[in-house]
């Protein structure tokens, strides 16, 4: 028995000296290529604190990429300006935009540390909480943004209503999938689905509805490891990176399934990174990239969203604003009876029964005052 049991701990020491040198080297090659798209971001940022894109938004995305790495994104400076500040001073015309602006922005502000209530003047659980169709369960006009909006409530420690978790789970469609817009039409696509599965974890959803999406997507991954917009395309870094944000929050990132013959996910998104440390879009499309580099470095880290969480107190109640009261109803005037014409005796009869009714209830309230 002594000689069974050494030669299991020989077995196992064995086993561990295989694969803990790979994780650890796995986990290497992540964070060495998360810093140096980091040290690119870097070089890009602009003098008003900004990283170059289409708005704040990617602002937003350049922030939620620090605050995976661990970096305090308020220490980003250039000429006194970081990030965070820019996005203060961009919070009123963004954030109404759209729930999905106010819902990104949320947190980004929340991945930075600060306050989402009275961001840059802006309330932004209030914005949040005024998209919300209480007759649907949803916020805002697309699953998108009804997705980030679910994210942005559990990144302040809220709990979104139980029917916007159901409204996000009935707009899946029948291939596991979901859609920008909710149609059929429209197919499904593995951003949407991803940021939708990465809504559903947050609150604690792990079940049909998740392993539905992990079909879709285990159907729809390249051969290559990566992910493509929709199936059929070419791998891309923003939509590879998005998948495996939402893998690890179902808990499934090192699983078999994701082992491709022309490798994983995490490989697909290596090979789109240029010497620069910048990502490219795609394989085709050498440039490098910003919207591509900043979102890719939560994917690198397998960091789901929201990448940081906070508790503020003031968001329960503003994410999903109770009714307003329905002013109450002014009961209809008595009508007189009229039937038999002026001289009839029902006219009469009823005023002398109203009458003494009148009086019965001046005597109690005689009474009363005795």
């Amino acid at each position: 028995m002594r000689r069974v049991i050494l030669a299991l701990a020989l077995l196992l020491g064995l086993m561990s000296s295989l694969v803990l040198p790979y994780t650890a080297v796995a986990q290497s090659n992540e964070s060495a290529a998360a810093e140096a798209a980091l040290n690119w971001m870097r070089s890009q940022q602009q003098p008003d604190g900004s990283f170059p894109g289409f708005g704040p938004g990617e602002t937003a995305d350049a922030v939620l990429a620090f605050a995976a790495a661990g970096v305090d994104p308020n220490g980003i400076i250039n000429n006194g300006n970081s990030p965070v500040s820019y996005l203060g001073n961009q919070a009123g015309s963004y954030a109404t935009r759209s729930v999905g602006a106010a819902s990104k922005l949320t947190l980004a502000v929340v991945a930075a540390g600060k306050s989402p209530v009275g961001f840059g003047g802006v309330n932004l659980p209030a914005l949040i909480g005024q998209s919300y169709n209480a007759s649907t369960g949803q916020y805002g006009a697309d699953v998108f943004s009804h997705s980030l909006a679910l994210l942005a409530i559990r990144s302040m420690g809220a709990t979104p209503p139980e029917a916007a978790v159901n409204r996000l789970v009935s707009l899946q469609l029948a291939d596991g999938g979901w859609s920008f817009d909710g149609t059929a039409a429209s197919g499904s696509d593995t951003n949407t689905t991803a940021l939708a599965m990465q809504a559903l974890s947050s609150v604690g959803n792990q079940g049909r509805s998740i392993s539905l999406s992990l079909g879709y997507l285990s159907r729809t991954q390249n051969s290559d490891g990566g992910f493509a917009y929709q199936a059929g395309g070419d791998s891309d870094a923003n939509s590879t990176a998005l998948v495996r944000q939402a893998i690890a929050a179902a808990n499934v990132l090192d699983n078999a399934e994701w082992n491709k013959a022309g490798g994983t996910p995490l490989s697909a998104l290596l090979a789109l990174q240029n010497s620069s440390g910048a990502f490219r879009y795609q394989q085709a499309v050498a440039d490098d990239n910003g919207l591509a580099t900043y979102q890719a470095v939560p994917g690198l880290l397998a960091k789901p969203l929201p990448v940081v969480t906070t508790n503020v107190p003031e968001a329960q109640a503003a994410i999903a604003p109770a009714p307003a009261p329905t002013a109450p109803t002014t009961p209809a005037p008595v009508r007189l009876p009229t039937t038999g014409g002026a001289d009839s005796p029902a006219l009469p009869l009823a005023l002398l029964a109203l009458a003494l009714l009148a009086g019965g209830f001046v005597l109690r309230r005689g009474r009363g005052r005795r």
